[in-house]
C-alpha cells in the first residue's frame, strides 16, 4: 500500500548519464514525483541558495538529478535550511567534479527508503488485517511520524546538528 502511494526513487543506472536542459528535467522529475510538484523557479533558488551545485552551460547532469531526487524526498519532512546544511557541502564537492560521496550517499539512502517503505507497508497491512476500524491506520501513521520525529530531534541534540 504504502510503497504505491509513495515515488519510488530512481536507481542511478536508470538517470540519464548525459546532459539534460530544464524543460526535460522538468519533465522526468514530473514523472517521477507526480504528486510533488517541483517548478524551474525551485530548481533554480536551490542553485541560488546553494543546495545544488551550478548547470554545466545550462545541462543537468546525472549527479543533478540525484540530487533533486534527494530534495524532493528530504523536503516532506526537512526545512529547506535543514536540507541547505545536508546537501551544500555536497554540492560544493560536486561543484569540483567530486562525486563519490553522493554516488555512496544515493545508493545508501535508495537502499534505506526502500527498505523503510516495504516495512511500513508491511505493518500497515498487518493492522489492517487485525482490525476491522479503518481510524486505525490513521493512528498507526501519527503514531509512527511521533516516534520518528522524536529519534530525529534526540539524534540532532546528540550530534549538535539540523534540527
Amino acid at each position: 500500500m504504502l510503497e504505491t502511494s509513495f515515488p519510488q526513487l530512481p536507481e542511478v543506472e536508470a538517470l540519464p548519464d548525459f546532459g539534460l536542459y530544464m524543460d526535460q528535467v522538468m519533465t522526468l522529475m514530473e514523472k517521477q514525483f507526480p504528486k510533488w510538484p517541483l517548478t524551474k523557479t525551485m530548481i533554480n533558488n536551490y542553485t541560488k541558495d546553494k543546495i545544488l551545485f551550478p548547470t554545466e552551460k545550462k545541462k543537468y547532469s546525472r549527479e543533478h538529478l540525484m540530487m533533486l531526487s534527494l530534495i524532493q524526498i528530504l523536503k516532506r519532512t526537512l526545512t529547506l535550511p535543514q536540507i541547505k546544511t545536508l546537501l551544500s557541502p555536497l554540492s560544493k564537492e560536486l561543484e569540483k567534479g567530486e562525486t563519490a560521496t553522493l554516488y555512496t550517499l544515493y545508493g545508501s539512502f535508495l537502499s534505506h527508503y526502500q527498505s523503510t517503505l516495504t516495512a511500513a507497508s508491511a505493518l500497515s497491512a498487518s493492522v489492517v488485517a487485525e482490525s476491522n476500524h479503518s481510524e486505525s491506520l490513521v493512528y498507526l501513521y501519527a503514531l509512527l511520524s511521533s516516534y520518528f520525529q522524536n529519534l530525529a530531534e534526540e539524534q540532532a541534540k546528540s550530534s549538535k546538528s539540523l534540527l
